[in-house]
């Protein structure tokens, strides 16, 4: 038998910016620690530090005001460099170089370039006495450093905050694009609900009335009546178990079935006399097919809520023209609906439902007598190869 040997995994590295990030917590700290750098030459007596010796007092005098500027450098990011520039002029034998390497980087880290460089040219003409000594190029040098690398910080800084900033936008714009992606998702189920809720409970009100006025001199129809809405409320809970599901599961939710025929003769049932008319073949769409039979099942239901003793409900489909057209128009007379029936919103869930599919809803009276809606969808484009 074969002992395979994994390899250890690999150690990961500590990270190389834990010190840089915490000297940018602690912005007071690098201050102090600045200031205090530049207040260590006042030992200096030309020839470098020496600790302890006679102090200078006008050198003192100098590196204690160049420290203090050093202290609010972040925020008055010129006061140092022309303490700096000041003080250096006024003793020669010092080097401060230190300072001005301080100054000029803070000055090109929190200004423009342009400004950093014209700092730097003041600075050292300032520190370089006439005639020209050898600091002048050690100055020059120093200060071309300094901006150099003040510079790229502020670079960096920029685009590390431009990069912040974008995925601050992209972290709102996916938050915004989430929340109208639900409330699109709520609008849609609530559509469906409305689809299947309504037209059931229409159906099955109106077949409960039928059969409660012929339950003494008719029975036999009353019991018809009675069988017809448990088979309406049997669909109605196969639909309304589609629809869990496709929200359990997604999709996009389809009725139990799409048969207008099927549909009309439930209405009939109910009470309604509906007559089918169809030209052309059906969408190979099964969301435009869906379409269709939501649009002709609202106005079918809107129909027997309101078109009171209508004589005939004529339900016209053409599927050969583009776009297709759904037209539903009834001869009877407008009505209240019945109680508890409809909260009037149907042909707006419908239309905001077409506009999906660039569909149009339009539904008004008839010039005599009747109510008509007439609805439009744009047969889907084939894609051709070219």
């Amino acid at each position: 038998m074969t002992v395979r040997v994994l390899p250890e995994p690999p150690r990961l590295p500590k990270p190389a910016g834990a010190v840089r990030a915490f000297w940018a917590r602690h912005p007071r700290l690098v201050d102090s620690f600045v200031a205090f750098v530049c207040l260590l030459w006042m030992f200096d007596d030309g020839a470098g530090l020496r600790i302890p010796q006679p102090v200078d007092p006008t050198w003192a005098a100098v590196t204690l005001i160049v420290a203090a500027t050093m202290l609010v450098r972040r925020s008055r990011p010129w006061w140092p460099l022309i303490a700096v520039a000041a003080g250096g002029a006024l003793t020669t034998d010092h080097f401060i170089g230190v300072a001005l390497a301080c100054a000029l980087y803070v000055l090109a880290a929190n200004r423009s370039t342009g400004e950093a460089a014209l700092g730097a040219v003041l600075a050292v003409v300032a520190l370089t006495p006439i005639p020209w000594r050898g600091n002048g190029i050690v100055y020059a040098g120093i200060a071309v450093t300094a901006v150099v690398l003040g510079a790229n910080v502020r670079i960096r800084r920029r685009y590390l905050r431009a990069l912040l900033d974008r995925t601050e936008q992209l972290a709102r714009q996916k938050e915004q694009e989430g929340r109208l992606a639900a409330a699109r998702e709520r609008t849609r189920i609530a559509h469906d609900l409305h689809d299947i809720v309504a037209h059931s409970l229409t159906v099955m009100v109106r077949l409960a009335d039928g059969a409660a006025a012929v339950a003494d001199t008719d029975p036999d129809r009353a019991r018809s009546a009675a069988e017809r809405i448990g088979g309406v409320g049997r669909d109605a809970m196969t639909d309304m178990r589609r629809l869990l599901g496709v929200l359990r599961d997604g999709g996009d939710e389809e009725p139990a079935t799409q048969d207008l025929d099927t549909l009309a003769a439930t209405f009939r049932t109910a009470g309604l006399p509906v007559e089918v008319r169809r030209q052309g073949s059906e969408p190979a769409s099964p969301s435009l097919r869906v379409a269709v039979f939501r649009s002709v099942q609202e106005s079918l239901t809107n129909a027997l809520r309101y078109a009171a003793d209508a004589r005939q409900v004529l339900v016209d489909v053409d599927y050969r023209a583009d776009p297709i057209v759904i037209e539903v128009a009834d001869d009877g007379r407008g009505s209240g609906a019945a109680p508890s029936v409809g909260a009037r919103q149907g042909l707006v869930a419908l239309t905001e439902r077409l506009a999906l599919y660039g569909g149009t809803v339009d539904a008004g009276p008839r010039p005599e007598h009747g109510w008509a809606v007439r609805v439009t969808l744009p047969q889907p484009r084939e894609a051709t190869d070219g």
